[in-house]
């Protein structure tokens, strides 16, 4: 093998390990299943007593990932959808809308529950998001990944403090996972993360956990 040719499958070879990469970074980072232990460490630290924390990790649970996932999976069982991060985007209206009506049936039984703070403005921010992403499906493909870890990256911040921004480099690098496996364009990514960044500190802002003339 000459030098161009073993160049040549070098290249090939990092272009695979790159993919694969990419493929774990967007299963790893999928908000259907890792935001079940955040939820969890939400509740643990806003809520005082540990059996209370549990039950309302359940409750957040219930409504912000078991309905619209279950959902997701009878589509993909009966073959309406063929991947369950819903690729194209004429099949994510009907899982967008299930999620929009999933989050506003958990924010009202948050507010009848007199829930915490915290979980309120989560479910808030969770029913409008949904609400702009589904205007925008209607034209347009945008990035729930990078939509999802923004928010992530933005309520760590809010609960536990500045150190937590530490964990924002992960907001790119989940983008160019989806960019990489060509899920979505740089646009895409950047409008995602946008979005949910701005409903995210707005959010927090009217509810008081952060404030914008404080910086």
């Amino acid at each position: 093998m000459n030098l161009e040719n073993l160049d040549t499958a070098l290249e090939i070879e990092e272009e695979k390990v790159s993919e694969r990469i990419a493929r774990v970074l967007s299963y790893v980072f999928d908000g259907s299943y890792i935001s079940i232990p955040i939820f969890f460490i939400i509740c643990l630290v806003a809520v005082q007593n540990v059996p209370q924390a549990i039950g309302w990790a359940f409750l957040c649970v219930l409504f912000g990932v078991i309905i619209p996932y279950i959902y997701i999976l009878i589509l993909f069982y009966k073959k309406k959808i063929i991947d369950m991060h819903i690729p194209d985007k004429r099949n994510r209206m009907k899982p967008l809308v299930m999620s929009f009506l999933s989050y506003s049936m958990g924010l009202v039984v948050m507010h009848i529950l007199k829930a915490p703070l915290i979980l309120k403005s989560i479910f808030t921010i969770s029913v409008i998001s949904s609400a702009i992403f589904i205007l925008i499906t209607r034209f347009w493909k945008i990035s729930l990944h990078a939509s999802w870890i923004t928010f992530v990256v933005i309520t760590f911040y809010v609960l536990f403090g500045t150190w937590m921004l530490a964990l924002t480099p992960l907001v790119p690098i989940v983008g160019w996972a989806r960019v990489r496996i060509k899920r979505h364009t740089i646009t895409q990514v950047v409008l995602g993360s946008g979005i949910s960044c701005i409903t995210a500190f707005l959010i927090y802002n009217y509810y008081g956990f952060v404030s914008f003339f404080s910086w």
